[in-house]
């Protein structure tokens, strides 16, 4: 009779995954609950259902599975990321942090984990003894040092990163798959840009949000020039705390190399911001600028969007007839509600391991001018990799 059990369970289970695969989850959940009914110890179906409760945006109830896993197995790593990752989403950084520890104390090498626990720190600084947090405060201490006048002695900003690159070396062998590119700040305003992107995707229109969205956009001579523009956007007075970021262009549609770009709610607000970073721009860097409109993915459908002068006779306006598609997007996309928390101020460990992307891509497009400051990049996997096809074209880019 219990092989009879054991039988039917796993039967059930196969059920409940192949409907999980085709992201069937209103069936594949019943099934695993169904599972969990028979025997609540089966640790992978408690698991997966957590995974399905995240989908259907029922957080309460994947939390709850995620703790019965690592009550039947502490050593069940997966849950305590994803535990991590949700209060990430709630915005609770440090009870994310807590479980991003917790995982490694029970395993020291689980890099996703680490790489988690890295961007987690650009929110909350916490209280707590371990090697990435040490790095991450010792690297905020000595960012804390540079003014902006710093930025023009090469000496200076030489011996800077020296002290940096100790830093970054005692931990660097953990983090071999660090992937990110951008040197973010943010308020905690949510854009929803992912619910806009899936809008334009799904009927190829606008939404209305992104008609009040502005952009400066700064283009660094080269990858010293981005370097020091990531400084200034840390060091300078938003008035909104806008977001901003600093990023090499990797998109294989997208011209340009190096950018900056700082987000604005309205045409006044941009031509604002525009006039008082100007002077400190003009003293401490060598870039180009340009101002536009929302999100360059969709100029080429409607290239009179990028216009931002309302006196243009080509400006574009927001098409009513879209209003009832995004209502029909809306009701067949089930988003998750995240809470946003603005970003830490100063250097981070985050930021130097970005930085270090931006001298790989610098190395692959010939551009040498990080040897003035003495900076040398270790290898990233991740950008020759995102390089392979476009490597050319970037150098032209540059360039020209």
């Amino acid at each position: 009779m219990k092989e009879k059990i054991k039988l039917n369970i796993k039967q059930v289970f196969d059920l409940a995954f192949q409907n999980q695969s085709k992201k069937k989850f209103d069936l594949a959940k019943k099934l695993y609950e169904k599972v969990i009914e028979i025997d609540p110890n089966i640790i992978n179906a408690q698991f997966n259902l957590g995974i399905i409760y995240e989908e259907l945006n029922e957080v309460e109830n994947a939390i709850k599975c995620y703790e019965k896993t690592i009550q039947i197995d502490p050593l069940f790593i997966k849950s305590y990321n994803n535990l991590g990752l949700i209060y990430v989403d709630l915005g609770n950084y440090k009870k994310a942090i807590n479980y991003f520890i917790l995982a490694l104390k029970k395993n020291s090498e689980y890099e996703n984990i680490i790489i988690n626990l890295i961007n987690a720190l650009t929110h909350y600084s916490p209280n707590i003894d371990h090697p990435i947090i040490d790095a991450d405060k010792n690297i905020k201490q000595l960012g804390n040092i540079i003014i902006l006048d710093d930025l023009l002695d090469k000496n200076k900003l030489k011996i800077f990163f020296e002290d940096i690159n100790k830093i970054k070396s005692k931990i660097e062998n953990k983090i071999l798959n660090f992937s990110n590119s951008q040197v973010f700040r943010r308020n905690s305003i949510n854009y929803n840009c992912e619910r806009h992107h899936d809008v334009f995707n799904k009927f190829n229109i606008i939404p209305r949000s992104c008609f009040d969205c502005f952009k400066i956009q700064i283009e660094p001579a080269n990858v010293v020039e981005l370097i020091k523009l990531s400084f200034i956007f840390d060091r300078f007075q938003f008035p909104n705390n806008n977001w901003r970021k600093c990023m090499i262009e990797l998109r294989p549609s997208v011209s340009g190399t190096y950018k900056g770009l700082i987000y604005c709610n309205s045409y006044k607000e941009m031509d604002k911001i525009l006039k008082d970073i100007s002077p400190i721009l003009k003293k401490y860097l060598k870039y180009k600028i340009i101002t536009k409109r929302g999100c360059s993915e969709f100029y080429k459908s409607y290239p009179n969007y990028k216009i931002v002068d309302e006196n243009n006779s080509d400006h574009m306006g927001y098409d009513l007839n879209w209003k009832k598609l995004e209502i029909e997007a809306d009701l067949k996309r089930n988003s998750k509600e995240l809470k946003l928390i603005s970003s830490l101020s100063g250097l981070s460990l985050s930021d130097v391991l970005t930085m270090n992307q931006w001298l790989n891509y610098a190395n692959l497009i010939e551009d040498k001018s990080y040897y003035d400051i003495g900076l040398e990049p270790s290898y990233s996997e991740f950008i020759h990799k995102k390089m392979s096809h476009q490597t050319e074209f970037r150098r032209k880019q540059f360039l020209c």
